[in-house]
């Protein structure tokens, strides 16, 4: 990951906590979360927990917005939706985050997550952030 994207994840209370488990590829098009044991939620299946998952979809999100915007930190989270079509293992979670829309106020991204088949989404979400800068 490179300083300026490791800087933004940083700038969340999220990032600090799955920053060391994120891995960025040069462009910022595709983010890998490698998950540690202490995110399973569900032990029985095992799980990641949807929360861990989530922080690091929103994690990716914002970071594109943040550096197509230019801005040093995430921007702020205006709404999310988020739909769980797959229980999330304890092995590699790639997604790409797709900009939609950046508009004068808000800004639009769409991602898919999966684990094994780029054609297998495990989860998708979409999420809309606040262009202005505070």
């Amino acid at each position: 990951m490179d300083q300026r994207v490791a800087a933004i994840v940083a700038s969340s209370s999220f990032g600090a906590k799955l920053g060391g488990m994120i891995d960025v590829s040069e462009d910022g098009a595709l983010w890998t979360l490698a998950p540690r044991p202490e995110l399973i939620g569900n032990p029985l299946l095992p799980a990641l927990h949807g929360g861990a998952v989530t922080a690091f979809l929103e994690l990716a999100c914002g970071g594109v917005v943040a550096r197509r915007l230019e801005q040093s930190v995430l921007p702020r989270l205006i709404s999310l939706n988020v739909q769980f079509l797959t229980p999330i293992r304890l092995r590699d979670l790639r997604a790409r985050p797709d900009i939609r829309r950046i508009g004068r106020r808000v800004a639009v991204v769409h991602i898919e997550a999966w684990q094994d088949n780029p054609g297998i989404p495990a989860c998708a979400a979409q999420f809309e952030f606040s262009c202005i800068a505070e």
